[in-house]
C-alpha cells in the first residue's frame, strides 16, 4: 500500500504525468479512503481514550487563595518588626486606580504593595508595606494630608463592588490606620499649636493653659459647658476626639458614602516609616464585638473577600482620592 501510495503522490506532482493506468484508476481512491479512515480512527482513539482517562492538568495548579493567614502562637498586632513577620509569606497586591467617584486618583502606584497575614487564637493581624518618600503624619492645615492604610473584609463569595465600601447584603469590615492618629498617640493631640507653634488664643476652652513651648499637651480638659462650642466633639466625630487610644479605626460600611465608626473600638495596630518605606500592622478580633452592626466575624478554615487600599499623603490623598486594590481572597489557613 506505501508503494501505490508513493506512486499515487508522484504522479500528481509531477508537471508531466502520464494518462493514468486502469491499476492506478482503482488504487488512488483507494488511497484516498485509506488515508481518511486512518486520520478518523485516530480522532476516535484519542476522544475515547480522554473518556477512560481523565485527563491530566497540564497547566500550574491555581491558588488555593490571593492571600493566606497563616496560625501563629501570638499575633504581632501592634509589632510591625517583630521577628515573627520573617517567617510568613508575602503576596505583591497591585493597586488600581478610583475613578468612580470625586475626588478622583488617576494614577497608579508603580509598584506593588506586600502584604502579610497571621492570625491566633483572638486576633488576626495585616502587615502592609508601602513606599513613602517621607512621611506625612500632619493634617491640620487645609493643604496637609496625611498617609494612611486600610484594610476591607467581607463575606466570600462577594460581588466586584463589595470593595466599594460593602454593600447592603454583604457589609464591609474596614481597618483604617491613619498616621496623623499616630502622632496623636504618640506625641498628644495635633492642634492648631502643632501647626503654629507660636500661636496665641484667648479664650477658646481646648487651649487654655495647654499651650507650652509649642508642644502640645498629653492630655486635654474640656470644661463640659465648652464641649457645645465644639461641633465635631460634641456630634461624636472620631477625628475631633482629642484622645486617640489607637491609631486604628474601626469601621463598617454598605456602600460608598455608609461608612460609620463602630461604637466598639477595639482595633489595634502601629506603623514605622524607615528608608521611605511604611510598615503598618492592622488588626481585630477574630470574633466580632459590633456584628450588630455588620462587623465580621473570621473562623480558622474559611474563606473571606478582602481589599487593601492606601493613601500617599504626599499626593494630596484624602477621603475617595485613594489607590485601592482589587478584590482579593483571604484563607486562614
Amino acid at each position: 500500500m506505501k508503494t501505490w501510495r508513493r506512486r499515487a503522490m508522484l504522479r500528481l506532482a509531477s508537471d508531466k504525468a502520464k494518462p493514468l493506468s486502469k491499476v492506478d484508476r482503482f488504487f488512488l481512491p483507494a488511497v484516498a479512503v485509506s488515508s481518511l479512515a486512518t486520520a478518523l480512527l485516530a480522532a476516535f482513539y484519542k476522544q475515547f481514550e480522554s473518556v477512560l482517562k481523565p485527563a491530566q492538568a497540564t497547566t500550574r495548579q491555581q491558588p488555593i487563595a490571593d492571600v493566606i493567614a497563616y496560625r501563629v502562637p501570638k499575633a504581632p498586632i501592634s509589632d510591625p518588626d517583630s521577628p515573627v513577620w520573617g517567617t510568613i509569606k508575602e503576596y505583591r497586591i497591585n493597586l488600581a486606580d478610583q475613578t468612580i467617584t470625586r475626588p478622583l486618583k488617576t494614577t497608579v502606584p508603580k509598584q506593588p504593595i506586600t502584604v502579610k497575614a497571621v492570625y491566633d487564637d483572638e486576633w488576626i493581624a495585616f502587615l502592609l508595606i508601602f513606599p513613602s518618600d517621607k512621611p506625612s503624619k500632619q493634617a491640620i492645615k487645609v493643604n496637609e494630608f496625611r498617609d494612611a492604610c486600610a484594610v476591607l473584609l467581607a463575606r466570600h463569595p462577594a460581588k466586584p463592588e463589595v470593595r466599594f465600601m460593602g454593600t447592603a447584603d454583604n457589609p464591609a469590615t474596614i481597618l483604617h490606620w491613619k498616621a496623623d492618629w499616630q502622632a496623636d498617640v504618640e506625641e498628644g493631640f495635633q492642634d492648631i499649636e502643632k501647626a503654629f507653634p507660636n500661636v496665641a488664643a484667648d479664650f477658646y476652652p481646648p487651649l487654655k493653659g495647654a499651650v507650652a513651648d509649642g508642644k502640645p499637651p498629653k492630655t486635654v480638659d474640656i470644661m463640659s459647658g465648652a464641649v457645645r462650642w465644639l461641633a465635631g466633639l460634641n456630634a461624636g466625630n472620631p477625628i475631633s476626639e482629642p484622645v486617640k487610644k489607637s491609631p486604628v479605626e474601626k469601621i463598617v460600611g454598605k456602600g460608598p458614602g455608609t461608612i460609620a465608626t463602630t461604637p466598639t473600638q477595639d482595633a489595634v495596630g502601629w506603623g514605622r516609616w524607615l528608608d521611605g518605606h511604611w510598615r503598618v500592622v492592622l488588626a481585630k478580633k477574630l470574633r466580632a464585638s459590633d456584628s450588630n452592626v455588620g462587623e465580621i466575624s473570621l473562623e480558622p478554615g474559611n474563606v473571606y473577600a478582602a481589599a487593601f487600599t492606601v493613601w500617599f499623603g504626599g499626593e494630596r490623598d484624602r477621603g475617595g482620592r485613594k489607590n485601592p486594590s482589587m478584590l482579593q481572597t483571604l484563607l486562614l489557613q
